[in-house]
């Protein structure tokens, strides 16, 4: 029996990244700017995965008051607001700069390559074993002035003050 091929094996990993990104968003508290419009879940890169996992499950649903948008971007010049921005891979390389545009601004940018919680995120997407986890970088979010709740604290495999 040959192994499928790769563009045959399901992705079992972004409905994961999907909820624990809606999940980022119910245990995180926003500043009182944040909390009001809509609740903009930004996916920075390719449109496929997490993108339409978040789009199919929690589009229209709320945190808080806000109804969740989801949004899909293809350059760093297109995203003005987002309370969560997640980084796919293959743009990683451009956190530093993404932390610089985000400054001040109350935006939570999730990754998924090692090292950059030292470039800015402020979560970063882990494997450990086969089980998809997320590391935290409590400073990067208070300099975004946004409070991890200690729940999600407890739920990362590391946090870094």
């Amino acid at each position: 029996m040959t192994p499928p091929s790769v563009t045959q094996m399901k992705d079992t990993r972004s409905p994961v990244k999907a909820l624990y990104l809606y999940n980022f968003a119910t245990l995180i508290d926003w500043p009182t700017d944040y909390r009001k419009g809509d609740f903009i879940i930004g996916v920075y890169g390719s449109k496929e995965g997490v993108y339409d996992n978040l789009k199919m499950k929690f589009e229209g649903k709320a945190i808080g008051s806000q109804e969740i948008v989801v949004k899909s971007f293809t350059s760093s010049s297109q995203i003005s607001k987002a309370h969560i921005l997640y980084v796919t891979p293959k743009n990683s390389s451009q956190i530093s700069s993404l932390n610089s545009q985000f400054k001040g601004k109350s935006t939570l940018l999730v990754t998924e390559r090692d090292g950059n919680l030292s470039k800015g995120a402020a979560i970063n997407f882990v494997v450990k074993g086969t089980s998809q986890k997320f590391e935290i970088s409590k400073s990067n979010a208070q300099k975004h002035k946004l409070v991890i709740a200690d729940r999600l604290l407890n739920l990362a495999v590391n946090v870094v003050e």
